[in-house]
């Protein structure tokens, strides 16, 4: 690999968030009487958004609330508590730290809103190492299409094979494979199967290991030019 970029998924990889929607939709799940939902029912909707999100709470409740109330409510919770306790995962600022040093573009690849992508890289001070950010309201089709990777591949001028992608859910993963760009995982809520393992190009349990990975890729020193 000659690595010219790098590129990361933000929701539980960059930040803490998915332990908070977990429990946010839990907790909603009981205001609306949905005594069965179980915290681990969230983990069916970790990296997805839209329509599939969707179909899968209207087969959960099946009928017994409003699948559009419950996801505007939990919607609003979330975000408040988010304003609250919203804080990076271990590893990410060391690992930017290195990437930056290493003279390499970086970029996010998320499913999340411009509004709320950028505020939040913002608020915590991370939003200065990107190159180039691509949205989730900036795509016609979520992951697992590769369409945000092959965004940002032509946005920054690089072969998929020149790339590296961070992801931690299981659709991210999929979502770089059908791109065909290499991807490491960092599992975060939901242990990898063994698709992931097969996709992955290697699995660690926090962005602190992936910093010596870096500074292989990069020992020979080069300085690569950042394609803004």
């Amino acid at each position: 690999m000659s690595l010219k970029l790098v590129i990361f998924d933000v929701d539980g990889l960059l930040l803490d968030t998915e332990r908070v929607w977990q429990d946010v939709w839990y907790d909603t799940a009981r205001d609306f009487g949905i005594d069965d939902w179980k915290r681990e029912d969230f983990l069916n909707v970790v990296g997805r958004s839209g329509q599939p999100v969707y179909d899968y709470m209207e087969e959960l409740f099946r009928g017994r609330c409003s699948t559009e109330e419950f996801m505007k409510v939990a919607r609003q919770h979330g975000v408040e508590r988010l304003e609250r306790e919203l804080t990076a995962k271990p590893g990410a600022v060391e690992l930017l730290n290195c990437i930056k040093k290493a003279g390499l573009p970086c970029a996010v690849a998320t499913a999340t809103s411009r509004s709320l992508t950028e505020e939040r890289l913002t608020r915590l001070q991370l939003i200065q190492y990107f190159d180039y950010i691509c949205c989730g309201d900036e795509v016609v089709e979520r992951k697992p299409s590769p369409e945000a990777y092959l965004k940002v591949l032509a946005k920054m001028n690089t072969a998929p094979e020149d790339a590296l992608v961070f992801e931690d859910s299981k659709v991210g993963v999929q979502a770089a494979w059908n791109a065909r760009i290499p991807v490491i995982m960092v599992p975060d809520l939901m242990p990898p199967t063994e698709v992931q393992k097969r996709q992955a190009i290697k699995i660690i349990a926090s962005l602190s290991e992936a910093v010596p990975i870096i500074e292989e890729l990069s020992k020979d020193g080069t300085k690569h030019e950042r394609c803004i």
